[in-house]
């Protein structure tokens, strides 16, 4: 899943061990997550939107998501 988390972190020069610590996860569980090979929980996500302070439609884009019938 495409997220901006790695972008987000970078432009606010906040340290990854900082994210991972309060958001809570394992730190391979959160590489996975900001590398887009796992696609986090809604609560995982709010809660890395909330230590980012981003709106999580900023984290997550909606135009990276793929709607089929």
């Amino acid at each position: 899943m495409n997220n901006r988390i790695k972008e987000i972190i970078k432009s606010k020069g906040i340290k990854v061990s900082y994210v991972i610590e309060k958001v809570g996860l394992s730190t391979s569980s959160f590489y996975e997550i900001m590398n887009g090979k796992a696609v986090p929980s809604l609560m995982n996500a709010r809660k890395i939107a909330e230590v980012l302070m981003v709106p999580l439609d900023e984290l997550f884009p909606k135009e990276d998501f793929e709607i089929t019938d």
